[in-house]
C-alpha cells in the first residue's frame, strides 16, 4: 500500500487509525458545537424573554430569574448563576478569613461578612435545588454551603471571643 495514497486518500488499513481520525473530527465538530452554545447564551442572557406577566423583567435577586426560562436553557442560566454565586461566596469566605486574621478587625466589624456570607449561602442553596443531582457544579455548591454554614454558625455561636 503507498503511503501518499493513506494520507492524501485520508483512509487507513488499520481500523485504530480510522477511528482515530474519526474522533479527531467528531471533536472538531463538538468545539464548534460548544462555541456556538456559548455565544448563544451569552446572547440569550443579555435579553431576557417576555410574557404578559412580567416574567422578562429581571428581579433583583438571580435566583429567582431562573423559574422564567424551560429545558436546556433554564439549566445553563442555573449553572451560569450558580457558577457566579459559588465565586461570590468564596470571596466572601476569603475576605472573612483576612478579618478574621486582623488583630484590628472587631467581631462587629466582621458580622457584616457574616451577614453576608448567609445571603451568598441561601441564593447558593436556592439555586443548589434546581440543579439536577448528577451535575457536578451541585456538588460543588452544596460543599461551599456546607463550609460557609459551618463558619456562620461558628461565628454566631461565640467561638472566637
Amino acid at each position: 500500500m503507498d503511503i501518499k495514497k493513506i494520507i492524501n486518500d485520508g483512509t487507513s488499513a488499520i481500523p485504530e487509525l480510522n477511528q482515530k481520525r474519526k474522533s479527531e473530527s467528531s471533536q472538531l465538530d463538538f468545539q464548534k458545537v460548544l462555541n456556538d452554545a456559548k455565544s448563544s447564551l451569552s446572547v440569550a442572557g443579555q435579553s431576557a424573554p417576555s410574557s404578559s406577566k412580567g416574567v422578562g423583567e429581571i428581579p433583583a435577586d438571580p435566583a429567582y430569574a431562573i423559574q422564567a426560562l424551560s429545558g436546556p436553557e433554564e439549566i445553563n442560566q442555573i449553572r451560569s448563576q450558580g457558577v457566579e454565586r459559588s465565586e461570590n461566596t468564596l470571596t466572601i469566605l476569603e475576605q472573612y478569613q483576612k478579618a478574621m486574621s486582623d488583630p484590628q478587625k472587631t467581631l462587629k466589624n466582621v458580622n457584616g461578612l457574616v451577614q453576608s456570607l448567609s445571603q451568598e449561602v441561601d441564593g447558593l442553596n436556592r439555586l443548589s435545588e434546581k440543579l439536577p443531582s448528577s451535575d457536578p457544579l451541585q456538588k460543588i455548591m452544596n460543599e461551599i454551603s456546607i463550609v460557609s454554614a459551618v463558619e456562620i454558625e461558628k461565628f454566631n455561636r461565640g467561638e472566637y471571643i
